[in-house]
């Protein structure tokens, strides 16, 4: 991620779905917003956002089952061709989702002292676990992968709260608004 070579790209630094305008005529006529953070960066950076929850709890569910990891590899290879070499682009995904989970984990000692309940402390376990499922698919870091999933059950451990089934999609649908 620190030598994104071809893939340097210039990012909003936020590109979240929260972050994403999308008029009733559909996405062809999107407005990225929120640009205080912008800067030059690794493309992928800006898909951690298919791939893991953001803070608001929006997800898009299963990139990879969805079509969507493969759509937004299309996209962005239209304007960095070598999206197109799986040699290149394979760490990629797993990288950017791995580096966000290691700058997440920085918020462990905020998120320790919170009241019982506290749907932040999840929420990490989540964004690890979605990291972890991303670095799987994509075949590289097998190594810190397994350290991110390691440190994620931890936390499991640790807090009740923190160790729910993320898969019931009634308790826990793509978008959730805050304190819902």
């Amino acid at each position: 991620m620190g030598e994104p070579g071809p893939f340097l790209a210039l990012s909003n630094g936020d590109a979240e779905a929260n972050n994403l305008l999308v008029r009733a005529c559909g996405p062809a006529d999107a407005r990225l917003i929120d640009f205080e953070a912008a800067g030059f960066t690794h493309a992928m950076a800006d898909a951690v956002c298919l791939y893991v929850p953001c803070p608001a709890w929006l997800s898009v569910g299963d990139p990879v089952a969805s079509g969507l990891a493969d759509e937004h590899r299309r996209a962005l290879a239209r304007g960095i061709p070598q999206a197109e070499d799986d040699r290149l682009f394979g760490r990629g995904p797993a990288a950017a989702c791995l580096s966000w989970a290691l700058i997440r984990l920085q918020r462990v000692p905020v998120l320790d002292v919170r009241a019982q309940g506290d749907d932040s402390r999840l929420q990490l376990v989540a964004t690890l676990e979605a990291a972890t499922r991303t670095a799987a698919g994509c075949g590289p870091l097998p190594h810190l992968a397994g350290w991110v999933s390691r440190i994620a059950t931890v936390l499991r451990s640790r807090r009740p709260d923190a160790d729910q089934d993320l898969s019931d999609r009634t308790r826990f649908p793509p978008y959730r608004p805050r304190g819902g």
